[in-house]
């Protein structure tokens, strides 16, 4: 750990200089209608304590509605429910630091009961939302799935939007939706309305479980660097974090047998004390794990999958927790391509499960594929969705391209020691890597390094 530590606080100058606004052209929203009303819009469902008791819900109002109501009740199929709602009040504060405009409203509903389906409306007591259907998890470790996004970030509207609505109509089921960082390029009111009308009622149902990217930070001129002024307004996660200041960012999250934990990756580094704090608070999180899973997401990538990056300070920190701990599966994002693989060269502790790593976009924004080719499955200039089933002893991992075409399969098998297989599907043989590289990549790679890549690829 000391060892760690030392290395730690070398770090991440790196990642610190990686908050980037590169933008792709941004859709034209005139023509949305985005201004708050009496009536709640924005409605989002997120896990924010234990998934088997509790729920919480976020929404937007006009600046002049105080009231912040929830109504919750099993559900019925009968219309004539309403008098057995539970109601329950929750707080308010300005939907924008200083704003006048718009109100954030959050309820978080408590004591519900396992596996249970429920009907759940907000609003201020007279203006109310739609009902929605949601429903608690499991005691036990059960089967579930879920939802795995890389960035979706840019031109959401537009492209960024059928990621989420094909992984909805091809998965409705899941159980939530995880969301690896930069879901949008800036946390500003242009960007959160695409993604708002992107995602629409389905953010009321499925919950979303996320982490920061990069791009939830700005970094105005002449300024400290600054975190989403949205993001606590948005989402609600458990309580153990390392420091109220890291709230929401870095938490984990128990659920069915899996232990899902979330790491503000950017924001590692910015110092000493709180980089320290935030190791700690990870070795402690994998080390006091009673689940047989483990599923760590994170923007940053340990491993790059694009061209010219190679974030090694940040992997020398990260990594050998991961290791020491046998994480099964990170996820992860910022490389805007695909990437999957052990990549078990170097590796420091042997004898235990090593990590399997993927990078993975969902968003139109595309770079190009690193020469250095640790991964085992590949892909570039493609929009991606995927899907993880897991049970007591296996996870199922599919990622899908935005045409509902399945692109990567495997399954890690996990026998009574704890014992990890990795299967991969021989449906793969006849799926062709899609390995393009955009025209905007091309001149991030020398002459040698394009014929490596043609060579590697036989383009």
């Amino acid at each position: 750990m000391k060892n760690i530590l030392l290395v730690l606080f070398a770090v991440l100058v790196s990642c610190n200089s990686q908050v980037e606004h590169t933008d792709i052209k941004q859709s034209d929203n005139k023509y949305l209608n985005y201004e708050p009303g009496v009536y709640p819009d924005r409605i989002v469902v997120s896990i924010s304590g234990d998934p088997v008791t509790t729920r919480a819900v976020t929404w937007r109002t006009v600046f002049n509605i105080t009231g912040s109501i929830g109504e919750i009740v099993i559900l019925d199929p009968s219309p004539e429910f309403e008098d057995k709602v539970i109601k329950v009040s929750g707080t308010n504060s300005p939907w924008e630091e200083g704003s006048q405009v718009s109100m954030g409203h959050k309820v978080i509903f408590e004591n519900l009961q396992s596996k249970t389906k429920y009907a759940y409306r907000v609003g201020d007591g007279e203006n109310w939302s739609e009902w929605f259907q949601i429903q608690t998890s499991a005691i036990e470790a059960e089967p579930f799935s879920f939802l795995y996004f890389g960035d979706l970030q840019n031109d959401i509207k537009s492209l960024g939007s059928r990621s989420l609505r094909q992984a909805y109509k091809h998965f409705p089921e899941a159980d939530f939706m995880l969301f690896a960082g930069d879901l949008v390029s800036r946390s500003t009111e242009e960007y959160w309305r695409e993604f708002f009308y992107a995602g629409g009622w389905i953010f009321g149902m499925t919950p979303i479980v996320a982490t920061p990217g990069n791009h939830e930070y700005d970094k105005p001129e002449n300024q400290p660097r600054t975190f989403s002024k949205h993001w606590n307004q948005i989402f609600s996660y458990p309580a153990n974090s390392p420091s109220p200041k890291y709230s929401n960012r870095n938490y984990y999250l128990d659920y069915q047998g899996v232990r899902f934990i979330s790491f503000d990756s950017p924001a590692l580094g910015e110092n000493k004390e709180d980089s320290a704090l935030v190791i700690s608070w990870l070795d402690k999180t994998l080390a006091d794990n009673p689940n047989r899973w483990t599923v760590f997401f994170t923007h940053y990538p340990v491993y790059s999958c694009s061209q010219g990056r190679n974030n090694e300070k940040y992997r020398n920190t990260i990594q050998p927790l991961l290791e020491k701990y046998a994480v099964d599966l990170v996820l992860t994002g910022h490389d805007h391509t695909y990437c999957r693989g052990f990549n078990t060269e170097g590796v420091k502790v042997k004898g235990k499960n090593m990590p399997l790593y993927v990078v993975s976009v969902s968003g139109p924004k595309m770079y190009g594929l690193n020469t250095s080719f640790w991964s085992d499955r590949m892909g570039s200039l493609t929009q991606l969705y995927q899907h993880v089933y897991v049970n007591s002893d296996k996870l199922e991992f599919k990622a899908f391209t935005v045409a509902g075409e399945l692109y990567d399969h495997f399954i890690i098998s996990k026998n009574k020691e704890g014992v990890n297989t990795f299967i991969e599907s021989r449906e793969l043989a006849v799926i062709n890597q899609r390995t393009d590289i955009p025209e905007s990549a091309k001149e991030k790679y020398s002459e040698d390094e394009l014929k490596l890549y043609q060579e590697k690829f036989n383009n």
